[in-house]
């Protein structure tokens, strides 16, 4: 979708249907504007439908040739505060349009609330909202009709609302790439296919790449991803991305010795990267199967973050760890009982196979750790038991560094990605000691999220660490504002947040 400025009139624009934001309790220059036109047809339907401009309120009026758009959508914004009326506006402006069999609409906010961080986030949920994942079926399937231009209708369009706008952009692309990979079959999304996007992403940001074939993961002792991955037959991929900032910032005055810096200059990120979840042995129900495909959602959100990182500018250094592999059962399958050893030594014994993110995760927040980072962040579809704390709207995050988790809570907040803290309770440790081992891959059964987090944690050493387990938000069946069903691409839009808002520093080239 196109996405313009313009400082035309509303009524002036070339548009198939004319959007006007309304805002509770207030005078609206344009509706009075386009009333003028429609000789006080407009506020008499107004009246007659009772609009008063509530939060998602919305009448439609067909202008029958009195204006050259066919159409005028009020929608209320109610008072207007936060995201949430914003995205909801992008995503009536969408829909609608695919109902009137509208490709040009043209909208107009009111002026109170004409800013950059308004007009972007029209312009990432316009895009978000208009998001079909329909590749895989026949042209005769695909909606005919679809939103192809929208533009927004400003007094006097500056350069700071186009560049967010841009970087606006940007982050729904990458959002919606995160999708892509996340719906497409899991015969199609293998861990080889993301290996290859992987080099192919940093082809074209121009980051650093080294793919982990299964000799050198031997070699590096990577005994968790290889433990997942040796009941199936695709090869397992370990996925490392770099990108350093250019030009390098000014540096920073120096931490003192023995702490770590309050700003970070280096962020790795890690990612799950399943790309099938049977189970393994401890094998799912066919019902629990059908949607594993989304598995690797933590990989795709990472990856896609990485598909725009150089393009965004993002001012920091930042480092990408995938752990890619199927867990299907087989003769060679990894069995209950088995102990694996994990990059960093420590032995794990595998108590339930379909506790395998956690495994994968060990060797690359690990590996990820040797390399000193000033944070790290890992996102996984970890937990079913986050959907039973939290329901289908909220992600569980937990952490190490009460600084770095609220701010991931605030960057989620900001486009409508919601987090919640949950506390990782030091005396759940114990459901998660061996007998046989250092640590076991499961707990007793009762706060499945926590374990999972504290079992993560033993493999993050002294960095400022922070987890979102997101098996809630990863996909959704019913129709939310921006968010059509399948893949959400939960997280990409977070991180992306809070990479950008990080404040430019230099750092040394790491390992």
């Amino acid at each position: 979708m196109n996405v313009t400025l313009h400082s035309q009139r509303l009524d002036s624009l070339p548009a198939d249907l004319l959007v006007v934001g309304v805002e509770r309790g207030q005078d609206s220059p344009a509706l009075a504007q386009l009333d003028r036109r429609l000789h006080g047809l407009l506020r008499a339907e107004l009246r007659h439908q009772r609009f008063i401009a509530s939060d998602g309120q919305v009448v439609l009026f067909q202008t029958h040739g009195a204006l050259p758009a066919r159409h005028v959508l009020a929608v209320g914004l109610g008072n207007g505060i936060g995201p949430r009326p914003w995205y909801q506006l992008s995503h009536t402006i969408t829909t609608r349009a695919q109902e009137v069999h509208a490709t040009r609409a043209a909208v107009m906010v009111p002026q109170a609330h004409l800013s950059p961080s308004t007009l972007a986030i029209l312009a990432e949920g316009a895009q978000l909202s208009a998001y079909r994942f329909d590749r895989l079926k026949s042209a005769a399937k695909r909606h005919p009709v679809r939103l192809r231009q929208l533009m927004m209708a400003a007094a006097q369009p500056r350069t700071a609302a186009r560049q967010a706008m841009a970087r606006a952009r940007l982050s729904a692309a990458a959002t919606c790439y995160a999708r892509d990979l996340i719906n497409l079959p899991a015969a199609v999304v293998t861990p080889a296919y993301l290996a290859a996007e992987a080099r192919r992403i940093a082809r074209q940001q121009r980051l650093r790449v080294r793919i982990l074939t299964s000799p050198a993961l031997r070699r590096a002792g990577m005994g968790a991803v290889l433990g997942v991955a040796q009941g199936s037959t695709q090869p397992p991929y370990f996925i490392e991305l770099v990108y350093q900032p250019r030009p390098r910032a000014r540096s920073r005055p120096s931490a003192p010795k023995g702490s770590r810096p309050t700003t970070p200059s280096c962020v790795a990120l890690a990612g799950k990267g399943i790309t099938f979840d049977s189970g393994g042995l401890s094998i799912k129900t066919a019902e629990s199967m059908q949607s594993q495909k989304r598995d690797m959602a933590g990989g795709a959100a990472v990856l896609a973050v990485m598909s725009v990182i150089r393009d965004l500018e993002v001012p920091v250094e930042v480092r990408a760890y995938i752990p890619a592999t199927e867990n299907m059962p087989s003769g060679s399958a990894i069995k209950p009982g088995d102990v694996l050893r994990a990059y960093n030594g420590r032995t794990i014994e595998v108590l339930n196979t379909d506790a395998e993110g956690r495994l994968v995760l060990a060797d690359a927040l690990s590996y990820a750790a040797a390399a000193k980072p000033d944070v790290l962040i890992d996102l996984a579809t970890l937990t079913a038991a986050v959907r039973m704390a939290l329901g289908s709207r909220y992600a569980a995050i937990m952490g190490t560094d009460a600084t770095l988790v609220q701010q991931l809570i605030a960057a989620g907040r900001s486009c409508g990605e919601n987090l919640w803290e949950l506390p990782l309770i030091a005396e759940y440790r114990a459901d998660i000691e061996s007998t046989v081992a250092d640590i076991k891959n499961t707990g007793e059964g009762a706060a499945g999220t926590i374990i999972g987090g504290l079992f993560l944690k033993e493999f993050t050493g002294s960095i400022p660490w922070a987890h979102i387990d997101f098996s809630s938000t990863v996909v959704t069946d019913k129709v939310f504002p921006c968010h059509p069903r399948g893949a959400t691409g939960f997280g990409v839009r977070t991180l992306i947040r809070y990479l950008t808002n990080l404040p430019s520093v230099s750092s040394s080239p790491r390992r």
